[in-house]
């Protein structure tokens, strides 16, 4: 029931848009749906994850201004600087504060010597750079690239941040996964330990 509700303001912000080819009005959708899922969770489970709390914060951060202030752009830098703090939050860990974010995330469930978390930390913080550029390129430069009209390249943002994104993020995933098995085929045993 709560992943229904964590996915429904997304949910509902496409079906707006795809409806209403408004982005305006689909942010102020997200934007609603986002708090009033948030207060559900909350009365639902009394608590918060500091994700749920992160996605709030991000829509309400992008969100509001792109209502108020009438401007799709806004919205669209969203995918970019969620995936560039991302980045930034792996490297601090990582390399300033010396405690690797997936050790410490994944460490109980999934025994890797720490080479291969370091390897991990680095591959996902160029993940989510590349991730937070190729956003830009669909945002703002697909007319210019490949010839589309500034409300085709809209409805493209609009399919790539609603799915290509999470399917990217999810591919990547995968392949760290075969990477790792590959390279340590002792995951498995001790998983099943």
């Amino acid at each position: 029931m709560l992943k229904v509700l964590q996915f429904l303001p997304v949910i509902l912000w496409f079906i707006t848009y795809k409806m209403t080819s408004n982005l305006i009005l689909s942010t102020a959708v997200i934007v609603v749906a986002c708090v009033i899922a948030t207060a559900v969770e909350y009365a639902m489970t009394k608590q918060l994850s500091r994700m749920q709390i992160f996605l709030v914060a991000a829509v309400l951060l992008f969100g509001l201004p792109t209502v108020l202030l009438n401007d799709p752009s806004i919205i669209k830098w969203k995918v970019t600087v969620v995936n560039f703090l991302f980045a930034a939050t792996i490297f601090v860990f990582q390399f300033i504060l010396k405690k690797n974010p997936f050790a410490f995330l994944f460490e109980k469930e999934l025994p890797l010597p720490q080479e291969a978390y370091n390897t991990l930390s680095v591959w996902w913080m160029v993940f989510f750079v590349a991730a937070g550029l190729l956003n830009i390129v669909i945002a703002f430069y697909l007319p210019a690239l490949i010839g589309v009209t500034e409300v085709e390249a809209e409805e493209i943002w609009v399919d790539y941040k609603t799915f290509g994104n999470a399917i990217l993020n999810g591919i990547f995933a995968l392949i760290c996964g075969f990477v790792l098995l590959k390279k340590y085929p002792d995951i498995i045993k001790n998983i099943e330990k």
